[in-house]
């Protein structure tokens, strides 16, 4: 029998795809959309991005999902999740299972416990490591290998419920930022779906043995959400191959742009035995961190070599940037 299902998550693929493969054999009772506390302005902006996406035929926003099947929406702006009346809407709604995939809070304790299954979460890494925000940031910051997707049971600490499914997959030198994304979204969708079909099947799934996260776990790398204009490569420290692999994974959000909704592309790095920071004209040698232009293109100095790089208008870029300013 499919499971009655409410859906938290935001506008993005990795929310949004997950949501169509579970409506497919299951009945979404509603959505709850996070969403930030913004102003007019902001929000005009947002909507002017969402409609050019969907122009350009990308995933739909979780409102015309809710809209289309005329389900509820509910959006953590105007019904707070804390609050009471979030609670009563969603007592009334009765689902048997809550999943979540890509939001933007905690979900309280006393909502967890509303559905008879309870709820289970995406985590975009290999838990125990990377609990908490941006997982898929800190990876890229730590130059690891491997990147993973966890399904675990919610509780009332984050990322800390019981492990029922996960898988891992390669992280590769240089890939982007959309690649790993749509990764991490392919395995959500597949691990989310094998998990409520065994929900389905036997009334609640078992966590793999050994699979349990620690109550205080130690060595293990914690995410955290990022602060506006935060640094983070060391440029005398870094080599070229960490610093080319961070700033594809990062759509280069390290250095300035270009111009005014410009992004610089990544395009590939270059070893050298000495940096080639040789006097400029004025006598003055080049530090890492410095861009020079060249016939080839843009370089970025580094310890031990350059990033080839090249600047590019990006419509994301401008909205994110009249956003920022805000």
């Amino acid at each position: 029998m499919a499971l009655n299902i409410l859906f938290f998550g935001t506008n993005h693929p990795k929310s949004i795809k997950p949501l169509y493969a579970l409506d497919r054999k299951h009945q979404i009772l509603g959505v709850v959309e996070w969403s930030p506390k913004e102003d007019t302005v902001k929000k005009i902006l947002r909507q002017i991005y969402h409609y050019g996406k969907g122009l350009r035929g990308e995933v739909k926003t979780l409102r015309s999902f809710a809209k289309n099947r005329k389900i509820p929406h509910i959006n953590t702006h105007s019904c707070p999740i804390t609050s009471g009346e979030f609670e009563e809407k969603i007592k009334n709604l009765q689902p048997d299972l809550i999943c979540v995939s890509n939001f933007g809070e905690r979900i309280p304790l006393n909502i967890i416990e509303i559905p008879k299954h309870g709820g289970i979460n995406a985590h975009g890494s290999y838990l125990p490591n990377y609990q908490g925000a941006i997982p898929w940031f800190w990876q890229y910051y730590n130059m690891e290998k491997e990147g993973g997707v966890t399904i675990h049971r919610m509780s009332e600490k984050e990322d800390q419920g019981e492990i029922l499914l996960q898988e891992k997959f390669p992280i590769e030198l240089g890939l982007r930022e959309n690649q790993l994304l749509q990764r991490i979204t392919k395995h959500t969708t597949k691990l989310l779906m094998e998990t409520v079909e065994e929900i389905e099947q036997t009334g609640g799934i078992e966590a793999n043995e050994g699979n349990i996260i620690p109550k205080e776990p130690e060595n293990l790398f914690k995410g955290r959400c990022i602060q506006r204009g935060e640094k983070f490569i060391d440029w005398n420290i870094w080599e070229v191959e960490r610093v080319y692999h961070f700033l594809r994974g990062t759509d280069a959000m390290e250095l300035d742009p270009p111009f005014w909704g410009g992004i610089w592309e990544v395009q590939d790095y270059k070893k050298m035995k000495t940096p080639s920071g040789k006097a400029t004209s004025d006598a003055r040698r080049r530090q890492p961190g410095d861009i020079r232009k060249t016939k080839e293109g843009y370089r970025l100095l580094c310890k031990n070599g350059e990033v080839l790089l090249q600047p590019h208008f990006s419509f994301k870029a401008l909205i994110t940037g009249m956003l920022a300013k805000r």
